[in-house]
Formats: structure tokens, C-alpha cells, sequence
């Protein structure tokens, strides 16, 4: 059981209703323009950033402070822009990274994006499920050295949904888990260095 079922069956003894991931919110995929090889794709003067797999940080929730590409004026309207505060999850490649966006962007096809949600539920809290059930699907995706997930298998992941105040203090205890984990791990490293 990991931490973020204890801390549910904790806080909610008599349990919690469960929502298909499609009933809880609506999600796509992010699209670029093909090839894409071309170079008029990227870069130039007003582009952006292109958010892709490998931009999406292993922790914290983040993308990298900087994208690997910078998507061009020309293909942006033919790829897919999201808002700062948006959850992203990838789909290809290292399957479950998992992202509340700090910058504008645009997003590469290989992620999910949540756009809009069918019921109240704490940003953050959606991240910290969706981790921890890639975690466990990821196991069995296909693929070998680069996995992949349907958005169908995807729509039908099962999570948990503890009432709002309760999502809020999961999120608030994991955070400073984190934090705590964080800085124990520097002081080892500088300890050992």
C-alpha cells in the first residue's frame, strides 16, 4: 500500500468513492505539425516553448525551468497551446511523468492534457493519483524500451475521490514529505561529498 493510500484510508475510514479517470475530467493529447525534422518548426523570433516527454521533470510536478525546443510562430497555430496551471501527463516514451505546467507552452502529442474537470478535485492532488497509478500500470504497458498507454486504457484508471478538504490535507502532508525527503537527501550528499 503506498503512502498515498494510507493517508486516504486514514483520513477516510469508511472509505471514498472511486471515478474513472473520463469521469473526472476531459483530457487530449497535444499535437505537432509533421515532419518533424522541419526547421521552420522551431525557433524564431515570437516562439515558444514546445513541451515534449523529456521536459516534463521526474519530480516536483514541473517541467524543466527551460524546453529542449522552442516552437516557431509558423506551427503554433497547428499545435496545441496550454495555459500555466495546466496538468499534463505523458503517454509515450517514460510514460507518468506528471506536471501542473508553471509557464505557458505548447504540447507535444506523446502528452495528456487536462483541460477542464467533470467535479471538484484538487489540482495536485489529481497529480500526485495519476503518479502513483502510472506507477503501477506503467508495469504492464507495452513496448519494451519505449512504452506506451491508449487514451482509452488511460480514460479507465480508477482514482480515488476523498471530499475536497481531505484532498487539500493529502496534498499539504505529501508536499512537506517531499520537501522533508528533498532536503535529507542534499544534506547526505553534501555529507558525502
Amino acid at each position: 500500500m503506498s503512502r498515498l493510500d494510507e493517508l486516504i484510508a486514514e483520513l477516510c475510514p469508511n472509505g471514498v468513492e472511486y471515478k474513472f479517470l473520463e469521469d473526472i475530467a476531459e483530457f487530449r493529447r497535444g499535437s505537432f505539425p509533421q515532419p518533424y525534422g522541419n526547421s521552420s518548426w522551431y525557433g524564431g523570433e515570437g516562439s515558444m516553448p514546445f513541451v515534449q516527454v523529456a521536459d516534463v521533470s521526474d519530480y516536483g510536478f514541473c517541467l524543466n525551468p527551460e524546453t529542449k525546443q522552442q516552437i516557431s510562430k509558423l506551427a503554433q497555430p497547428l499545435s496545441v497551446f496550454v495555459e500555466t496551471g495546466t496538468v499534463l501527463v505523458s503517454l509515450q516514451g517514460t510514460i507518468g511523468r506528471v506536471a501542473i505546467t508553471q509557464y505557458d507552452c505548447f504540447v507535444d502529442r506523446t502528452l495528456a492534457i487536462f483541460n477542464s474537470y467533470k467535479i471538484k478535485i484538487d489540482k495536485k492532488y489529481f497529480a500526485y493519483q495519476l503518479k502513483a497509478k502510472f506507477d503501477i500500470e506503467k508495469k504492464n504497458a507495452r513496448g519494451s524500451t519505449l512504452k506506451t498507454i491508449t487514451k482509452e486504457e488511460f480514460s479507465k484508471f480508477r482514482i480515488p475521490i476523498p471530499p475536497l478538504p481531505v484532498q487539500q490535507e493529502i496534498v499539504r502532508i505529501l508536499d512537506n514529505f517531499t520537501e522533508l525527503t528533498a532536503e535529507l537527501t542534499a544534506e547526505l550528499t553534501a555529507e558525502l561529498t
